[in-house]
């Protein structure tokens, strides 16, 4: 049950979230339990329970539970709606105690976006590509709890031509460095494999003659990252990704977290939609940032994939399947990045 917010509770005592775990677990698992227990009289919520709602009550005043009293009208995502509600008190505890830096408020926002943490949920197979070295997942770890990854003022030893960060902002996002494009692939590809296990036909990297923007002066025809057959009234989409950084433009006034990811979306409709509607296609952006944040037409996406993959199985356990994997492959593409920079000694 911690899982999904290990980087918040990393930073407080499991006392702090005992409460929290303990009323998930239960609110969650109730249909197993009836099905378990239905012979033996227990309807009547036990005292341990009611314990610790009013624990729970105590600790996020704000948050109403009351559903969570009856058996009936307990959420079904107990975990999720508990565990947002205790992330946000754990963050005003941290502002309260300690002087943030405007980067540690902004990683704290990013971590908070809807899909920042569907890599967590992700099971570990090796044929899908869900897996990561000790190495890659101890870089991922470091980055999104802001300890320092690389030592400050020393050469890149990939480009050679800047100097590292202590946080690895280089690293992911110099877009000369080969890692850049290894991050965008590696998603792409995800994507597409995730599609044709839908049953939905794609094809990556398909040439088209119209997303070349004349004023580029490209000799060769640009081809859509993904183009998915017959995706909205019979007619083909252009996927195109892109990944920000979610901290760009922090050093500005008026900087609003998750406004990256937007304007990479509207930067890239407006650069190709009207092109694609001209050749009766659909525009689909798939912009992403790198700590997982998405953009709403990837969650349309999303969502309607995984709803062709909820019809297309009989388990519940498929309900996160892709927004976990591409989550994964997200933070699988960014520890690639960091890792190739990082010192010898520290591997």
């Amino acid at each position: 049950m911690f899982v999904k917010c290990s980087f918040a509770f990393f930073l407080f005592a499991a006392e702090d979230a005992s409460s929290y775990a303990f009323v998930a677990s239960r609110a969650q698992s109730w249909g197993l339990q009836d099905h378990i227990l239905r012979e033996c009289g227990g309807d009547v919520l036990d005292s341990d329970y009611r314990s610790a709602l009013d624990l729970l009550h105590s600790s996020l005043p704000d948050l109403d539970i009351g559903g969570f009293y009856i058996k009936d009208t307990a959420p079904p995502k107990s975990q999720k709606i508990l565990a947002n509600a205790l992330y946000g008190e754990i963050v005003k505890r941290f502002e309260e105690k300690f002087v943030l830096s405007p980067r540690q408020r902004a990683v704290f926002e990013c971590l908070r976006a809807p899909h920042a943490q569907d890599f967590l949920s992700v099971a570990p197979i090796e044929g899908l590509g869900q897996h990561m070295s000790a190495v890659e997942y101890r870089a991922i770890l470091r980055y999104r709890l802001m300890i320092p990854l690389f030592p400050v003022d020393e050469p890149c030893p990939v480009c050679r031509k800047a100097c590292l960060d202590s946080f690895g902002e280089h690293a992911i996002h110099y877009k000369e460095l080969p890692g850049f494009k290894y991050r965008h692939d590696w998603v792409r590809d995800v994507l597409c494999d995730v599609l044709k296990r839908a049953g939905i036909s794609a094809k990556k990297e398909a040439p088209v003659n119209f997303l070349t923007d004349p004023l580029e002066g490209r000799s060769t025809l640009r081809p859509a990252d993904i183009l998915v057959f017959g995706w909205e009234g019979g007619k083909h989409a252009c996927v195109d990704l892109t990944g920000v950084s979610p901290l760009f433009g922090l050093k500005d006034k008026g900087f609003v977290v998750g406004q990256a990811v937007l304007k990479a979306e509207a930067s890239k409709v407006a650069k190709h939609e009207k092109a694609c509607l001209e050749n009766q296609h659909v525009f689909v952006p798939f912009a992403f940032d790198t700590f997982g944040g998405l953009a709403p037409d990837v969650v349309r996406l999303l969502n309607r994939v995984q709803k062709v993959v909820n019809s297309n199985s009989s388990s519940l356990k498929v309900s996160n399947f892709v927004f976990s994997r591409i989550g994964f492959s997200i933070q699988k593409g960014v520890a690639a990045q960091l890792v190739a920079r990082l010192p010898a000694i520290a591997l």
